[in-house]
């Protein structure tokens, strides 16, 4: 039997037959007719694995193993209820059953993807109609369903998981079911507009969310996804009636579909605007505020964060990631990294290992690196942080390894000709990641 046994770990499916049919058919009733019928299982030919598994049950019907392996097939073939008696069955035998505990796993995915898919069904056909007419029972049962599955742990990655954790996060099935857009799921999914909010989500769930630099405006789904109860979304460039997007997955331009002006109109939850924080007059206070790559690109930082810490709630967070402009692609342009160097392109060797730094010096006043980049350092960004808000994470997050391998002690010399007293920290890290709560009021 352990010949047998070794052979089908190695997938010698023909080995393990040699050894195991004539075992099985002296006696049926033996481990030898379990095992052939998990080899046959593994091999594929599910019709032969059940006709092994039938002749052991017979003399065996209570074997845990027998019994997962038999729920196995059940699965395999679409029959769910059999394949959950099945599984049960095993477990009520050996309640830590591998097999059995795998297999009731499997079992309760396809169940909860069956689930979805017939509620996705419902909603995906009435949506339209309930923004009008409100939802029907029909629609609530559906999003209910939905609410009481468990969308895992790759919502930011999966269609199906991420409408899931849409209702699962929601805190009022009917206002979740007005801003329920199936397009825009799918959309955020693809180009990758959830991960972040996913990030951040303990502090923006249930909350209403200002978004500051939010780019063409796709992230808003992103948060109601997450959970969050609204969305505001800021940004200076975004184009109101453009159906661009930039797809963050494979960094390029994509074509949403939808322009923020019809999102806006469509989705209460979601307000889009146009425009620079320090130049608009906004009324609403928020739970959280999110800067997602932005405080790099803002000129007058202090003065923003002044006003931000105006619009925050009582126990409100501001949540950033800061592109550290001193980092070796600090400079947001090409080569992003190491491994994309191209040393007979100028533009390149302008920028690359830390030549940014000293190229902005002496840069045309309208280069992009003075235009667009505050190039703030990170102790001056931290202090301004730290004279409106309370910092509750300060995590200063590395470049890759390929990245600091190239910071050589001569580099490090060059620079300091140019910034005497920067620290060598300043040039290894890549990012920021910054949570702070507001300054409670004085007086």
């Amino acid at each position: 039997m352990p010949r047998a046994i070794g052979a089908m770990q190695r997938q010698e499916w023909e080995e393990a037959r040699r050894i195991l049919v004539p075992l099985a058919a002296q006696k049926p009733k033996s481990v030898a007719s379990f095992h052939l019928a998990r080899l046959e299982l593994e091999a594929g030919d599910t019709a032969a694995a059940e006709t092994h598994l039938n002749a052991f049950l017979e003399f065996r019907p209570r074997h845990p193993g027998a019994l997962a392996l038999k729920a196995r097939v059940a699965l395999i073939r679409g029959e769910l209820e059999l394949a959950s008696e099945l599984a049960d069955e095993a477990l009520e035998q050996d309640p830590k059953n591998f097999g059995a505990l795998s297999t009731r796993s499997q079992i309760d995915d396809a169940l909860n993807t069956k689930a979805a898919a017939q509620a996705l069904e419902t909603l995906n056909s009435g949506y339209l109609k309930a923004r009008q007419d409100g939802p029907d029972s029909k629609l609530l049962a559906a999003a209910a369903t939905l609410a009481e599955l468990d969308p895992g742990n790759r919502w930011n990655d999966d269609t199906t998981a991420a409408a899931i954790a849409y209702f699962k996060h929601a805190g009022d099935l009917q206002a979740a079911l007005r801003n329920y857009d199936p397009h825009l799921i799918s959309a955020s999914v693809e180009l990758d507009y959830i991960t972040w909010p996913k990030r951040i989500q303990p502090h923006i769930r249930g909350g209403a969310v200002l978004d500051v630099g939010c780019g063409f405006g796709g992230y808003g789904m992103g948060f109601l996804i997450a959970g969050a109860k609204s969305y505001t979304g800021l940004d200076p460039v975004m184009q109101l009636d453009s159906t661009k997007a930039r797809n963050k997955r494979t960094r390029s331009v994509a074509n949403l579909g939808v322009t923020p002006r019809e999102i806006s109109a469509s989705l209460p939850a979601i307000n889009l605007i146009q425009g620079k924080l320090e130049d608009l007059h906004i009324d609403s206070t928020f739970h959280a505020i999110s800067l997602h790559n932005v405080t790099e690109h803002l000129i007058q930082l202090e003065e923003v964060f002044k006003e931000l810490a105006t619009l925050c709630k009582k126990d409100a967070k501001l949540i950033y990631t800061h592109h550290n402009y001193y980092c070796w692609n600090g400079h947001h342009g090409n080569p992003a990294w190491p491994e994309q160097l191209d040393t007979d392109n100028p533009e390149h060797l302008r920028l690359y290992d830390w030549n940014h730094i000293e190229f902005a010096v002496n840069a045309p006043e309208d280069d992009y690196v003075r235009t667009h980049l505050n190039r703030v350092r990170l102790d001056e960004i931290r202090s301004i942080t730290e004279k409106y808000f309370d910092i509750e994470t300060w995590q200063e997050i590395p470049s890759s390894p390929s990245t600091l391998s190239r910071l050589t002690p001569e580099i490090l010399g060059r620079i300091r000709k140019t910034i005497p007293d920067i620290e060598e920290r300043e040039l290894t890290t890549n990012l920021v990641f910054c949570v702070a709560a507001p300054k409670p009021p004085t007086g």
